[in-house]
């Protein structure tokens, strides 16, 4: 069912078993698995079933450190979520790649011994296979060799370093029309847009939360009483509304040992490979590493990446590579995709292959003269970088969000080390010649928010555990990308999906 915060009287108390706070594809996942359930669910959205740019204002904060993109920039609220801001082209639609994490991603690295997940790769596996069909992907299948075939094979890759695996692509309108939809048919969920949750009430100290206060667009106040509450508003707010109940400081919910905020993360991406190739033949052989539909219908895209044993003994953060073909008139790396995509067009009329970028041009030799290498990097869960609570206020009077980020020297010096390892690996297949731009800092800005909430056994480490219970409470859960303990270089939307189901069988087994 639909409810309408903007109609909802000032003082109205709301009731439900379970209120899900945030309706990105976190809560949304969390909460269909409800329907037809015993338990009636409540969904809280502060903004609307379709694009509203003004209630962006209220995404508006601060960055400290390095240069940021910034948070209105980088969040979206809607029915969907952050969603709403997927720009990768999926057929005739815009949608968004999809990749598991890897097993070695929730063992932990580096200087944090702490940054190891709860359970294991194969824990998880179950949901991800799930995720798919609700992602609408193919089989939970990542390997190149899965895919390829005799009209598009896999790079031959010699040596120890180097494999193919894949993107799925998926689009996004499952988590802004259809999804929602079903929850809006339901009898037993109920789906309120436009509610603005700015704290949560608790009772025996902050172990057990009764409710959440609510504001609408005009100002009305309301609350919503719940047995369950779950927060799923991305890794910002997450942290924030936290920071915002129960108290200052380490009296804050779930901050007991001030982990609230700490650890965010983002997906450097970086630029600074080149691959001249030795024979333009590669232009055709690499058609693969395009997004393309399989035979079963399934689009995918190869990608390239490091063996396991290679990250290891060299100490590097995981990273995977996409093939750009780049334009033989020259252009910085900054405005060659740009630029690319502009011409495109003028080539992929004619009598085009069954691709959708670069390898629908016939002869896609004559364009081009060398890959780009995009890779996408991996982040330390570094404790400084944080979220904070500003000074400053929103228009609904609630404190505005601090976050503190930087690309630290040990953390460029392992992009360095990779890229030396990546360049020798690439030069010893054959394939041709690999020009690094050294020094170069990579680009933060793939908006892929994580960490602030991280999943942990001990509660001096984390802030919820293995069940995404906030430590120290009762009824208080938190989804979505801020429970990551690493977050690899997976977009993280399929990781996401998984956990929320996850969490949801634990919540019915609870109720």
């Amino acid at each position: 069912m639909e409810l309408d915060a903007r109609r909802i009287l000032e003082g109205t108390a709301l009731e439900a078993d379970i209120c899900i706070v945030g309706a990105g594809p976190a809560g949304i996942t969390l909460a269909r698995e409800f329907i037809g359930h015993k338990a009636d669910v409540l969904i809280l959205e502060s903004g609307g079933l379709e694009p509203e740019e003004h209630i962006q204002q209220l995404n508006e904060g601060t960055v400290m450190g390095d240069p940021y993109a910034g948070l209105r920039q980088t969040r979206y609220r809607r029915v969907g979520g952050t969603v709403s801001l997927w720009n990768t082209p999926v057929g005739n639609e815009l949608g968004a790649k999809y990749v598991p994490l890897d097993p070695w991603d929730f063992e932990g690295w580096g200087e944090f011994a702490d940054s190891r997940w709860p359970f294991d790769y194969s824990h998880l596996e179950p949901f991800y296979r799930r995720a798919q069909a609700l992602c609408g992907l193919g089989p939970f299948a990542y390997a190149g060799s899965d895919w390829s075939d005799g009209e598009r094979p896999c790079l031959a890759l010699e040596g120890e370093h180097l494999t193919t695996r894949v993107y799925q692509f998926g689009v996004g309108h499952l988590f802004t029309q259809s999804y929602p939809r079903e929850l809006r048919r339901s009898d037993n969920v109920y789906l309120c847009h436009h509610a603005t949750v700015c704290a949560l009430e608790t009772q025996d100290g902050v172990r057990r939360v009764v409710g959440a206060k609510l504001v609408g667009p005009s100002g009305r106040r309301f609350r919503v009483a719940a047995a369950i509450f779950v927060l799923a508003t991305g890794a910002i707010e997450n942290a924030r509304l936290l920071l915002l109940s129960g108290g200052e400081g380490l009296d804050a919910l779930g901050n007991r040992h001030g982990w609230v905020g700490r650890c965010f993360m983002e997906h450097p991406r970086d630029y600074a490979l080149t691959l001249i190739p030795r024979s333009p033949e590669l232009f055709s052989k690499a058609v693969f590493y395009d997004a393309h539909p399989a035979r079963d219908g399934t689009i995918v895209g190869g990608r390239l990446a490091l063996h396991e044993r290679a990250i290891r003994t060299a100490r590097l953060p995981n990273a995977s590579i996409t093939l750009l073909p780049r334009l033989k008139m020259r252009t910085s790396p900054d405005g060659m995709v740009d630029r690319f995509l502009a011409r495109l067009h003028q080539f992929a009329g004619r009598q085009p292959r069954t691709g959708y970028g670069w390898s629908r041009i016939r002869d896609v030799s004559r364009p081009f003269d060398a890959f780009q290498l995009l890779v996408n990097l991996e982040q330390q869960p570094n404790p400084e970088n944080r979220v904070l609570l500003a000074q400053e206020r929103d228009s609904l009077d609630i404190p505005k969000v601090e976050v503190h980020w930087r690309w630290r020297e040990e953390e460029q010096a392992g992009l360095e080390r990779f890229r030396s390892v990546l360049a020798s690996s690439l030069e010893a297949t054959g394939l041709g010649q690999v020009e690094v731009r050294t020094g170069l800092r990579p680009d933060p800005n793939a908006h892929h928010h994580a960490g602030t909430t991280r999943m942990h056994g001990d509660p001096r480490c984390g802030v919820v555990d293995a069940d995404s219970r906030v430590h120290g409470t009762d009824n208080l859960y938190v989804t979505g990308a801020s429970v990551f303990s690493t977050s690899g270089f997976a977009n993280p939307t399929l990781t996401i999906v998984a956990l929320a189901l996850r969490l949801a069988d634990h919540l019915k087994r609870r109720i």
